[in-house]
């Protein structure tokens, strides 16, 4: 996503749940603090959230294992057509986005 999308999106939620309390009082009275802080954990976790899984193929612990995915296709494939499997993969050279 565009930085200029996310950021609309994190300070119209902020501005959302600064808001809400005022537009709450009246309807809820003495509860509006309580019910104010749901929603702003629930808004605030769904953009966490999404935040976590905009990058679905990358490298940290919540992304597809595609290499093991892609490994397991490769190993069932030389079995079926016969021939040897694949060597064993070698972890990779860079963790981190850092070239070793």
């Amino acid at each position: 996503m565009p930085f200029a999308y996310s950021l609309l999106l994190h300070r119209t939620a902020y501005l959302f749940c600064l808001l809400l309390p005022f537009g709450l009082v009246g309807a809820v009275g003495l509860v509006t603090p309580l019910v104010a802080a749901v929603v702003a954990y629930t808004f605030f976790g769904l953009d966490a959230l999404g935040d976590e899984l905009e990058e679905p193929f990358g490298l940290s612990a919540n992304d597809l294992p595609i290499d093991a995915l892609a490994r397991i296709v490769e190993i069932d494939l030389s079995d079926a057509m016969g021939v040897a499997p694949p060597p064993p993969l070698e972890p990779p050279s860079c963790l981190d986005f850092v070239l070793r």
